[in-house]
């Protein structure tokens, strides 16, 4: 039985593979470089529009934490109403923290989507080699099998 891993149309065909596979990581790499470009220069633009929209949140600038209002509250330093308004000012202080960095528009999933399906086109190629690859294993570990068996069977007759 020849080996069809050394056969010139298998090593051609695996080279051709190597090839598709290295270009669609080359095109997923490129299009990961502008999905992040895209992100840093969107993310830099809603930052500064943020900084402006933080001066909303003064009023928070002498509290560490919410605790701190419900201390306030208790020592009479400020009203009911006052500290269920800071209470809420302060929750949404924290989703606009939370919220920053990430960034997602009409753009970035197309790039996304891209970036998913790249090579979809070679991927009949790509599997139809990988199924060659796997019947040969496959071929391959039955015969290595069936010596060891025939190994052992010779062996014990041996004895």
């Amino acid at each position: 039985m020849t080996d069809k891993r050394y056969s010139s149309d298998f090593v051609t065909r695996q080279y051709e593979v190597s090839a598709i596979r290295k270009d669609i990581a080359t095109a997923c790499g490129i299009i990961r470089d502008g999905l992040t470009r895209y992100k840093k220069k969107m993310l830099y633009a809603k930052s500064k529009q943020q900084t402006e929209d933080l001066s909303i949140f003064a009023e928070l600038d002498g509290y560490e934490n919410k605790g701190e209002i419900q201390d306030a509250y208790g020592w009479n330093m400020i009203s009911n109403k006052q500290m269920e308004r800071l209470n809420d000012l302060w929750d949404a202080r924290e989703q606009v923290i939370s919220n920053q960095g990430k960034f997602s528009d009409r753009v970035t999933e197309m790039l996304e989507h891209a970036m998913a399906n790249c090579g979809d086109m070679f991927s009949d190629v790509l599997d139809e080699f990988d199924e060659l690859v796997r019947c040969d294993d496959n071929l391959k570990s039955q015969i290595e099998r069936e010596n060891r068996t025939n190994n052992y069977t010779r062996y014990k007759t041996v004895l």
